[in-house]
Formats: structure tokens, sequence, C-alpha cells
């Protein structure tokens, strides 16, 4: 029942985006409304936290495309961590995710319910953008069928919700958003599940590890053919600063909600979330000045990426497969 709602609520979304700005005043449609509010709400973060803090929880948080400061988009585009700062599928997969991480304190139902309802909430906080939208979608579906124990189906969920999109706007497929979203989301539900099960040895970092190198390989053709490098410390800073986003997510978003009631009672809050996106920020500035942090990539053939990919996959049926014999002989 929610899932059928969330779907509605953000098909519908999409229709209304599709509807032109005369007809939507026609119509008494506000979704300007939305881009308002979330102008507002940037203000909040002003007031509470310094430079380059403060346009990167207005992205992570927001989805503002605002202005960084050059060296430290530079920083964020040479450590492969642009993403982070734009809302993606990656980004809200970690809000429901987040949520569904819960089930064991609580019933699952409420946490799927939660996780949800989350997705909607983020969507309209960060107004209910193009890209926002198709990425809700996908990892909508694409959860889904993780929730249902069908992790096999997961690519045919994703793939169905991804040529539904297509159907409404064909010109999506080249929307470089539309790909980064829909390879991240693969990337979290089919990959990272394979990867896990030869990480989750590893205590604290097993899962962000395997997450991490999941997005990291789909998005890497599309990432170097349309920037033209290749970032060699994309891995190691993701997983260093990946792990804050969900915090920075929730603790920023608690921090608009308070300061609507109390200035004072925003001020413990306002301060985790300062040393959180300080210390991203510190890394990415880091990793991003060292001298080898990435190469260039000259224009590549279509069928160097395909290859790429079929590699790839050749790869992970592998370790698929090593996976359910180690399980066959337990």
């Amino acid at each position: 029942m929610v899932l059928a709602v969330v779907l509605y609520v953000l098909i519908y979304l999409v229709r209304l985006q599709q509807v032109p700005v005369d007809e939507r005043v026609e119509k008494n449609i506000q979704l300007e409304g939305l881009v308002s509010l979330r102008e507002i709400l940037d203000k909040k973060f002003e007031q509470f936290l310094p430079s380059p803090q403060s346009q990167l929880l207005s992205g992570v948080v927001l989805g503002q495309k605002k202005d960084l400061p050059p060296q430290f988009r530079l920083a964020l585009r040479d450590t492969s961590t642009l993403h982070i700062v734009v809302v993606s599928g990656q980004n809200l997969s970690m809000v429901a995710g987040f949520f569904l991480a819960l089930s064991g304190l609580i019933k699952r139902k409420v946490a799927i319910a939660l996780a949800f309802l989350a997705i909607i909430f983020y969507t309209l906080l960060t107004g209910a953008e193009v890209p926002v939208l198709r990425a809700a979608i996908m990892v909508s579906l694409a959860f889904l069928a993780q929730i249902f124990g069908r992790q096999g189906s997961s690519l045919w969920v994703l793939s169905l919700a991804a040529g539904f999109m297509l159907l409404i706007t064909p010109r999506w497929l080249f929307d470089l958003s539309f790909q980064l979203s829909f390879m991240a989301t693969l990337g979290l539900v089919l990959v990272s599940p394979i990867l896990l099960q030869h990480l989750k040895s590893l205590p604290l970092i097993g899962q962000d590890l395997a997450v991490t190198i999941g997005v990291q390989l789909m998005v890497i053709p599309i990432i170097a053919q349309n920037f033209h490098q290749f970032s060699l410390v994309s891995v190691i800073t993701n997983i260093l600063v990946g792990w804050t986003v969900p915090f920075m997510m929730i603790l920023g978003t608690i921090v608009l909600g308070i300061s609507f009631i109390s200035h004072s009672l925003t001020i413990f809050p306002a301060m985790l979330v300062e040393i959180l996106s300080t210390y991203f920020v510190y890394i990415v500035t880091f990793f991003g000045s060292l001298p080898f942090a990435w190469e260039y990539v000259g224009e590549q053939i279509w069928m160097v990426w395909v290859g790429y990919y079929l590699i790839l996959a050749g790869i992970l049926i592998a370790l698929n497969n090593i996976n359910r014999s180690s399980k066959f002989m337990l």
C-alpha cells in the first residue's frame, strides 16, 4: 500500500514536470513553491555553517546546485565524489537504506514504510526536480525487489523502471544524470551484494567498501567518457567520506526543522553536522591535492566500454558462483 502511494506521487510529479510553465499557471500548478521553500531552507544552512560546509550541506540535503569554491569543486571532481554533492540515486538509496537498517530494532513493515516515506519527503525537500524523481522511482522499485527477497530480479525491475521512464521522455537516455542514477542504483542493488559476500568479514568497513566499489565500478565508464579522467583515489576517498553522507543528511534535516522552532536548540545538531562536513571537506581536499589523484582518459569508442562491462559481468558471475558453492559446501 505504501509503495503504491509512493510510486503514484512520484509518477504524478514526473508528469507535472512535463507540463509547460504556462499550462501550470493556468491549472494553478505551483511546483515553483517547492523551489522557493528550498531557497529558504538553503539560507538556514548559511546561518549556521561556514563555506564550503554550507554549500556542501545544501547540495547533499537540498540538491541545490550552488557555486562551490573552485578549489573544492576541483577536489570533488578529482576524487570522483562530485556525485555526492548533488542528489543522486546513491543519496536516495542511503536515505532509504538507513531506515531499512532499523528493521532489526523496529517492525520490518514499519521500517519499510519509513524508508519509502523518506524517499517522498526527500524528493519534495529537493524540489522534485526531474533527475531526483527519476532516481526516486528507480531506487523505490529496486528496493522493492530486495525487500521481497528477489535480489536476482532487481536487474529486471530496474530495467523496467528505466524503460518506462524512457517511454515518457526518450531523450533522457542521453542525459548524464539519468545514466549516473541508473548505473549507481544498479551498482547498489546488484553488484554490492555480490561483493559484500566476500567483504563482510571485514569489521565496520565491509559494507561501506562493498557499496563504494559496487557503485564506482558501474559509473567509471560514464565519468571517464564525459569528464575524460579516471580518479586513482576514488575508492579510498569514497570509503572515508561515504559513511558521513546519511548522517549529514539526517542531521541537516533536523537542523532545518528545529531552526523554525528555536535558534538555541539548533546549536548542538548544527555543531555535529559542521564536524562531519568539515571532515568531508578535509578528506576530499587532501586526496584531491595528491599528484597522482587522477589520470587523463581520451575519447573512447563505445565498444571499449561495452568490453569493460562484459568483463565486469564475467567477474561478478564468477564471484557469485563462488558464493553459491561456499553455501552449498556448508
